[in-house]
């Protein structure tokens, strides 16, 4: 669920709501430090082949896990655009960062995420939201819970369509439920390929709903289309379209960064909206990566 903080009032957020999430964000980066040190001992080892991009090196198509899903579905692909389940017994901490520039002012919407593989195809997401205003005056939003589904295994149904259900408990304003259908795919062992369809509801206030189509490729590609309305304007609606370029990097086998500037191509759109998104993956029982060197960008490999 995207925020929409120039459509909310402001709400200070809470000394301890933001320590909280202060220090989940130090864990992190206190995390990702540790483990790059621990690969600094393997960048020796790494073989540059003058001949182009060796697939296998990077581990992007291997399968992994019971669902014998491609590696490249275990972490955060795409800024915008989610794709499949998480294998079980892995679990993954991911911090957002969007900030948003409309009519010369600024907001930034701030998403912390833990997200929980399970058995036969579940997932589970728990998040915390908040936000600074243009007054740079920071605000708690609320927070949301999220089960996906994997309808099978992975490449045993064309574009492996994967059902995701949202609620936002959201502080100060009606709560919001979401659907998503997401859509996946590998196009010649080398084009990694999503889509979102998604459906939003406000549950009070303006009861705004919102139609959205997010899409994604590994080439540094991503756009978003929304369609909202409100009630009493159902006949008058907004159409946002962002399009911009993104990539993503894998500090190390555990770790991963996605930054994707996209740019709005209406009138109803953002100027510029950043997505920023890092995360890192921790296992109690799922499938383990073999010991490699630093990762190439996910965004060369289908060149």
């Amino acid at each position: 669920m995207r925020s929409k903080l120039f459509s909310r009032s402001s709400h200070k957020l809470s000394d301890s709501r933001a320590g909280t999430a202060t220090c989940l964000c130090l864990v992190l980066a206190a995390a990702l430090s540790n483990l790059q040190a621990q690969d600094t001992a393997e960048i020796a080892g790494v073989e540059v082949r003058a001949s182009g991009v060796d697939e296998s090196a990077f581990g992007q198509t291997v399968p992994v896990g019971p669902y014998h899903q491609p590696q490249w579905t275990t972490q955060r692909a795409f800024s915008t655009t989610r794709v499949y389940v998480r294998p079980p017994g892995s679990l993954e901490f991911v911090q957002y960062w969007t900030p948003e520039w409309k009519g010369g002012g600024s907001e930034h919407a701030f998403r912390e995420e833990l997200e929980i593989g399970l058995p036969h195809r579940f997932q589970l997401d728990f998040y915390q939201n908040w936000g600074i205003d243009d007054e740079s005056k920071s605000f708690y939003k609320g927070s949301s819970v999220e089960l996906r589904y994997a309808l099978a295994d992975w490449d045993r149904i064309p574009l492996n369509p994967t059902l995701y259900a949202e609620w936002a408990f959201n502080d100060a304003v009606p709560d919001v439920w979401e659907l998503k259908l997401l859509l996946g795919e590998t196009f010649a062992r080398r084009w990694n390929w999503a889509a979102n369809l998604v459906y939003e509801q406000e549950t009070g206030g303006t009861r705004e709903t919102e139609i959205a189509f997010s899409t994604a490729l590994n080439v540094g590609f991503e756009a978003l289309a929304e369609r909202k309305t409100e009630q009493g304007s159902r006949s008058r609606p907004e159409y946002e379209l962002l399009v911009g370029p993104s990539i993503n990097v894998h500090p190390t086998r555990n770790s991963f960064v996605t930054v994707a500037p996209l740019f709005g191509k209406t009138k109803d759109s953002p100027d510029v909206e950043l997505f920023v998104v890092a995360g890192f993956q921790f296992s109690f029982g799922g499938p383990r990566r073999e010991r490699e060197g630093p990762q190439a960008p996910a965004s060369m490999f289908g060149r």
